[in-house]
């Protein structure tokens, strides 16, 4: 099932070491800018439209 994970830098070596306990050593994350917390709407929703086609290509690759 296609998947996509959205993380912020941060949680990077997290999310490796999380997908190589359970054997997805090749398992990539999408990546955005940290911190995210302090951003504005608009400030996340230019992060979101950035990350939007590798979303889309993720979730949709056959």
């Amino acid at each position: 099932m296609p998947t996509a994970t959205v993380i912020s830098t941060e949680f990077a070596r997290a999310a490796r070491a999380q997908a190589g306990a359970l054997g997805a050593d090749d398992y990539r994350t999408i990546m955005v800018p940290h911190p995210i917390q302090p951003l504005t709407r608009d400030e996340v929703r230019v992060l979101a439209d950035k990350a939007f086609d590798e979303i889309v290509a993720r979730l949709t690759k056959g």
